[in-house]
């Protein structure tokens, strides 16, 4: 296993043998049923499958009342292969050049 998320659009990077798994992971304190990716992460993705994987810890408690901030819990789903449908995605922003 190799984090590569400092520089690759995607965090882990596991091999055994001649497989190979790019992996997504995404943490969130809601249920997970929503996650934000960029625009890279999607492109990359699809470009591995179906040697790739989405793995979300939702669910996590987080107590403020502490520094630095604890992390508890959480609910840990993969998914792999991972298949991003074009109907699971809604973009949220845009870039644009105003010519100035």
């Amino acid at each position: 296993m190799k984090g590569v998320g400092a520089s690759k659009p995607y965090d882990l990077h596991l091999t055994r043998g001649d497989e190979k798994l790019h992996v997504e992971v995404k943490g969130t304190t809601s249920d997970g049923s929503q996650i934000i990716l960029t625009r890279a992460e999607v492109e990359w993705q699809r470009r591995f499958a179906p040697d790739n994987a989405l793995v979300i810890v939702h669910s996590i408690e987080l107590d403020r009342t502490v520094e630095p901030v604890v992390a508890t819990g959480g609910v840990l789903p993969c998914t792999s292969p991972w298949a991003i449908e074009e109907e699971t995605l809604t973009v949220i922003s845009y870039i644009h050049r105003t010519g100035l």
